[in-house]
């Protein structure tokens, strides 16, 4: 007779609910293809290129270990400040050329939190330049002026996976990251998330769907899903 495996209960959602917790990228907007996009316009300069697939690895990431991964990988001969402040510019031409807004459920939830006076803050490994122009063309930046920069506002080197930025935005927001919800699209960032105390959401993002989906607590389709797990515990 075989041995019955035990197997770790489902964490519970964390009530009070205290906050909510937003990845921006591929989480609020669809933008993930155009930091791709922005990142190859940088390598183009150079006459280097990289695949989609090898890109997908780095969604999430901060922005200094991924040039800093590429300048060794492609022998890139610019410092790592030079190719970040080339991205951010790259991708601001895109933001001006395209027509963002935000993905499925997400003014729902932003507006039903506002409602009722439910903290909301951004934690996303892109520099603040970068955040704000994609909330700004998104229609987001008035709504949620709450934002932290897995670049810019935790230690070198504690961007995501670390939960650094995470718990920087519960700061700004005067609570505790354990007791908040975190929405994510990728496995970089769940990780992130996840070290930082918070209740994992993933909601993949179609097109850059993450291999690896174990950091998180829920996995749903949409971020409806997620509105319904939240108004259970403040409706």
């Amino acid at each position: 007779m075989t041995e019955a495996v035990p197997t770790t209960p489902p964490r519970p959602l964390p009530s009070p609910l205290a906050g909510i917790l937003f990845d921006l990228d591929g989480t609020l907007v669809d933008t993930e293809g155009m930091h791709y996009d922005s990142a190859m316009a940088v390598l183009a300069r150079y006459g280097k290129t990289l695949s989609k697939e090898a890109f997908k690895p780095y969604i999430g990431t901060a922005e200094v270990p991924f040039w800093e991964d590429l300048q060794r990988m492609l022998e890139l001969p610019a410092a790592i400040d030079e190719l970040l402040t080339a991205r951010t510019e790259e991708y601001l031409k895109l933001l001006h050329t395209a027509s963002i807004e935000p993905l499925s459920g997400v003014l729902d939830l932003v507006h039903w939190a506002l409602d009722r006076q439910l903290p909301i803050a951004v934690a996303s490994s892109s520099p603040r330049d970068q955040i704000h122009g994609s909330l700004t063309a998104a229609g987001l930046a008035e709504l949620i002026p709450v934002r932290r920069s897995g670049h810019e506002d935790v230690g070198v080197g504690r961007g995501k996976p670390h939960g650094d930025v995470y718990l920087a935005a519960a700061k700004a927001l005067g609570i505790d990251a354990r007791q908040c919800l975190a929405v994510e699209d990728s496995t970089t960032g769940m990780r992130s998330a996840k070290d930082a105390g918070c209740y994992v959401f993933c909601v993949p993002n179609a097109s850059f769907p993450p291999k690896d989906v174990s950091f998180a607590d829920q996995v749903v389709d949409s971020m409806a899903d997620v509105h319904a797990a939240a108004r259970k515990l403040v409706d």
